[in-house]
């Protein structure tokens, strides 16, 4: 995908309401070439297929979802939302949906992660508190004047399962203006050991689509974020993280961080 399709794909989801980050043009332009993505668009929406021939359902109006239905039996089909499955029930009545918890996105109250208040973050606050007392922290703004911080801490760090990959993260970076990304860099004695990045991707809702820490001092994670995201203005309603890719470490820090809802995905066969 081209950085010229940003506005059409963005576009096409803001027409006809799809808010989910699996869509955005941000997700399918870092994960494209990892997840071999090959999209077709017209004026009335369009699909995803992957490298394993399967297809993200598309994003556009009733003529063009039910033309894709009708144009691919068979097919296998994921990242479906409720309406989704209820619209591919009107045109095939018997088609059977599975729940898949492992794509299903976590999504954050842009106001509740930038105050932190009230007691169902009381932890997040004493392990913040107890991160800034024991350590000598500076939080940045990611730009492009320190990004090279960026890129040394994604040389040294090393994924563990469900994490992601560095080729996406990478992309990001290497297209930070160009997906008009924002973010935060931590420093810990001076040395940078952390940072985060995502975008406002239309709708209310910010994908953050990279967070890597070097390290594994307590707190540093929820400290960059904590800090990026009260940087994001008031028009950003929901903060989107994605999915957890099916790791327990992950799914448990997901929901330590209260989501106020998950947009669940499913799968299927036309």
């Amino acid at each position: 995908m081209n950085i010229t399709d940003k506005d059409k794909i963005d576009g096409l989801r803001k027409k006809y309401g799809h808010s989910s980050a699996s869509h955005s043009f941000l997700s399918l332009h870092i994960y494209g070439q990892s997840e071999g993505y090959r999209v077709t668009a017209d004026n009335d929406g369009f699909f995803v297929i992957d490298k394993n021939g399967r297809f993200l359902f598309p994003a556009g109006s009733d003529d063009f979802k039910r033309d894709f239905i009708l144009d691919h039996p068979g097919a296998s089909v994921y990242m479906l939302r409720d309406e989704d499955v209820s619209f591919i029930k009107t045109v095939k009545a018997d088609f059977e949906a599975e729940e898949d918890p492992d794509r299903s996105e976590y999504v954050y109250s842009r106001a509740e992660q930038a105050s932190l208040e009230g007691h169902k973050f009381q932890k997040v606050r004493a392990k913040l508190s107890r991160f800034y007392r024991e350590n000598d922290v500076k939080n940045v703004p990611l730009t492009l004047s320190n990004i090279d911080e960026a890129y040394k801490i994604l040389s040294i760090w090393q994924p563990k399962a469900g994490e992601g990959d560095v080729d996406g993260a990478k992309k990001a970076l290497d297209n930070y203006a160009a997906l008009s990304l924002s973010g935060m860099v931590t420093y810990i004695d001076n040395k940078p050991v952390g940072y985060c990045c995502g975008a406002d991707i239309g709708q209310g809702v910010y994908m953050l689509c990279s967070a890597k820490q070097i390290s594994e001092t307590q707190g540093l994670n929820l400290s960059t974020k904590h800090e990026l995201f009260q940087t994001l203005p008031v028009s950003i309603e929901y903060i989107n993280t994605e999915s957890d890719h099916g790791s327990p470490g992950i799914r448990m820090h997901k929901n330590d961080s209260r989501p106020v809802f998950l947009n669940k995905m499913y799968k299927g066969i036309l």
